[in-house]
């Protein structure tokens, strides 16, 4: 280089007048501001997926039991059934658990999954999770019914939907030889010959 001319970018910045290193220097921090939040984004959202794996897994386990309850009423010549969502949760292995604290029902154990990653699932990666926040365990359910409902009308149910106010499923299927409407078949019966 010719003679006076700064080497590097360090012997420049040595060079400039102080305001000039300070306003560098303050550059400098706001880039590594934005991207600590850039690794930070990438943690929620890994954390977001593994709850969405494991979420997954409890809500296949919740629908070999919803089958399960189907197949009992079906055995009890039933050709419905209306299935607490809540009821069954009881039962899964690892299925956060609750416990209640002034009147409040919230989650106690995550089981194999994380508080911080329900959150950033179901609420956006956006903000942070604050560690030890309690979780009300009906945003829980909540959050996860509507996965459960969509899994469960995936059976090939005649009808099948969430009962407005509640955590139950209602199901129902064709009876042997029904009209394929979901009433048994005396019922069909006496409405065709005009009867209630």
């Amino acid at each position: 280089p010719a003679v006076g001319q700064p080497r590097s970018r360090a012997a420049a910045a040595e060079r400039a007048p102080p305001a000039r290193r300070a306003m560098a220097t303050f550059a400098e921090v706001l880039t590594g501001i934005v991207r600590q939040a850039r690794r930070d984004e990438t943690e929620r959202r890994r954390q977001a997926e593994q709850w969405l794996a494991h979420e997954g897994r409890l809500l296949d386990k919740a629908v070999e039991a919803f089958k399960v309850r189907c197949l009992k009423a079906a055995e009890e010549e039933k050709c419905e059934a209306a299935i607490s969502f809540e009821v069954l949760t009881r039962d899964i292995v690892g299925f956060p658990t609750r416990t209640v604290a002034n009147s409040t029902i919230l989650v106690d154990s995550w089981g194999a999954g994380a508080a911080a990653g329900w959150f950033y699932a179901s609420r956006g990666t956006s903000e942070e999770w604050s560690q030890g926040t309690p979780v009300n365990f009906a945003a829980l359910l909540e959050s996860m019914m509507p996965k459960f409902v969509e899994k469960v009308e995936a059976l090939g149910f005649q009808k099948c939907a969430r009962i407005p106010g509640t955590w139950k499923v209602s199901a129902c299927w064709s009876p042997p030889g029904g009209g394929g409407n979901g009433e048994p078949p005396e019922k069909k019966a006496k409405k065709d010959k005009g009867g209630s």
